[in-house]
């Protein structure tokens, strides 16, 4: 090895240059990457890096009195190299740095290896105050490595700190709560040219959690390995960068991430062995794992790692994969992240258990909230909701459609967890229940479902665009419901108010000779009553006596809106009307 430092091998430079020396230095055991670390050695260093051009991630160097400032629930790097030549630096040396606070509270967070012979730790501190960390490693200049950092609090907009469940919604560990609107991208490895645009536009419309298979679409999810797909015991560094990235910077745009580890449908990661899958997840999750705004996912239609669409019945194996790889993905966690599970996959061919009924059970106890895969308009297709009926082929998008969807949700507050309705269709006007949803039936998907105190999400041909989704998201009209959703719920208090349907008229309608209801209700009882009516006509709520005042909006037409009014209880009752041209929003508040 040649250095060009005085201190080294090589003698023909001055002490202290090292502003070409990419080695390990003898003196301080650390990358060497800047003249002012090698000419300060005693105070803290801080380089901001670039992680391909986009975001930026904090990186703190240590001499040897390290001091550093990070504020509470930010993302802090810590990057070191070793000169130990590997033939498979991903899986040949283990990386781990265990966090100290003086409270007592400790974590044990995994390293990675970045390439160019460097693995790196990241970290968020969770309380003020000096923070001590250790590296423990089998490579010796990796082992024992210490330093400390002095959190400080919260400054910048976006820290929150780390999304827990609670109830059926969400907490920041600031306190704040999030109303999920969600939708699915596949632009993760695009580049700022493409996110630069696009996340103003996720925030005009209120779209706080983006949600992606890290793969990205069918046919290129082997990129993400080693030797394009050859070697799945080591990872195409510049992929993942990219992914690290895209959070990063829906993070500072105060945005949800939630990468998918597994795209089964691509039928790759089928091959991976349990040791590969641990490797997987544990390599994943030490890169992301310290960003507040991840909420991981292990796999989008996971019965699909042991079963075919055409297979007659689902494979029990499934399941005994999914809990084996979602505890371990729990357990990595470790700044306690709600992480979760998507299912069912399509099946046109499966009973008994059919894909209905594995859509009303949920065996996935260690995950901290559900996402479902509940089509809407099969909903509306299928004779019934039964063991023995096959999810449809075809849709229909009839008021059967939104009141079973509607009541799906409700009974699957049974577990106890918030529910996301992941794929009810997507807004790509085709005749099927995964493609057939439209603007109008989108809005009603997305109302249904907030009437049921869960959520659900948008996706259109822009899920599927690999470079810039923003005009086809553009020419939708549903980004501007979503934002007015969203802008309704800032004025509840959601996360106290419950599904109440018992209160108002049904208004049915009759289907098959079946009465479907059309008006939905969620409620924080005596406080605030919202309304979601399919088709309008007369509504009447049973309430607790007094003057409320009344609030309307003809949803396909915001800008038609009843005057607000105060209507006053009759016997319990409040009734009042709207116009049967399309489908409405009222709130009464309780006044008097």
């Amino acid at each position: 090895m040649v250095y060009p430092c005085s201190l080294r091998s090589d003698a023909t430079a001055s002490p202290g240059d090292c502003s070409t020396c990419r080695s390990i230095c003898p003196r301080t055991n650390r990358f060497s990457q800047n003249l002012e670390e090698e000419r300060i050695p005693m105070t803290f260093r801080i380089l901001v890096v670039c992680l391909t051009c986009t975001g930026l991630l904090l990186t703190l160097m240590w001499g040897q009195s390290p001091q550093g400032v990070v504020e509470l629930w930010d993302s802090v790097e810590f990057a070191f190299r070793s000169p130990q030549p590997y033939a498979n630096p991903f899986r040949d040396a283990t990386l781990k740095a265990t966090f100290l606070h003086p409270s007592g509270q400790q974590f044990t967070v995994d390293g990675f290896y970045d390439g160019d012979a460097t693995w790196k730790v990241r970290f968020m501190p969770t309380q003020l105050g000096r923070w001590s960390y250790t590296t423990t490693s089998t490579d010796s200049a990796l082992n024992g490595q210490t330093g400390s950092l002095d959190c400080v609090p919260a400054l910048k907009p976006y820290l929150h700190g780390p999304l827990t469940a609670e109830g059926f919604h969400f907490r920041y560990a600031d306190g704040q709560r999030p109303f999920l609107v969600s939708t699915r991208l596949s632009c993760h490895l695009a580049g700022t040219h493409v996110w630069d645009d696009l996340i103003p536009f996720f925030q005009e419309n209120r779209i706080n959690r983006v949600f992606f298979m890290i793969g990205g679409i069918r046919g290129i999810v082997k990129d993400l390995y080693g030797n394009e797909g050859e070697d799945l015991w080591s990872y195409n560094v510049e992929a993942f960068r990219s992914i690290d990235a895209f959070i990063d910077a829906l993070r500072r745009a105060g945005i949800i991430a939630s990468p998918y580890f597994y795209y089964f449908d691509d039928g790759f990661q089928r091959q991976l062995t349990p040791e590969q899958d641990e490797a997987f997840l544990r390599y994943g999750m030490a890169r992301f794992g310290a960003f507040a705004n991840v909420m991981p996912v292990l796999a989008n239609e996971v019965e699909l790692k042991h079963t075919e669409r055409s297979d007659p019945t689902y494979d029990p194996r499934t399941d005994e994969w999914a809990n084996r790889m979602g505890n371990l993905l729990q357990q990595l966690a470790v700044f306690d992240q709600p992480v979760t599970i998507h299912n069912p996959m399509e099946s046109y061919e499966a009973t008994n258990p059919s894909f209905f009924t594995r859509l009303d059970n949920w065996p996935y106890p260690w995950a901290d909230l559900m996402l479902r895969q509940a089509q809407v308009g099969a909903l509306g297709e299928a004779p019934a909701i039964a063991a023995h009926v096959a999810e449809p082929v075809t849709a229909d998008w009839n008021p059967r459609a939104f009141a079973r969807h509607n009541d799906l949700l409700i009974r699957l507050r049974r577990f106890n967890v918030p529910v996301v309705n992941e794929e009810p269709g997507y807004e790509m006007g085709g005749d099927r229940s995964w493609d057939g949803q439209t603007s109008d039936t989108m809005r009603a998907t997305l109302w249904t479902a907030a009437l049921a105190g869960a959520y659900t999400m948008w996706g259109s041909p822009a899920t599927y665009e690999l470079q810039d989704p923003l005009p086809d998201m553009m020419r939708s009209r549903t980004p501007a419901d979503l934002k007015l959703l969203a802008t309704i719920f800032d004025q509840l208090p959601f996360w106290e108010m419950q599904p109440s349907n018992d209160i108002v008229n049904a208004n049915p309608v009759m289907l098959d000779g079946e009465p479907f209801r059309t008006n939905f209700a969620l409620a924080a009882p005596g406080l605030y009553y919202l309304v979601y009516s399919l088709e309008g006509g007369p509504v009447e709520l049973t309430v607790p006596e007094g003057i409320y005042q009344l609030g309307s909006i003809l949803l396909k037409d915001p800008e038609t809106a009843q005057p607000s009014e105060q209507i006053v209880t009759q016997n319990g009752k409040l009734s009042f009307f709207l116009d049967p041209s399309g489908d409405w929003v009222a709130l009464l508040q309780k006044v008097q």
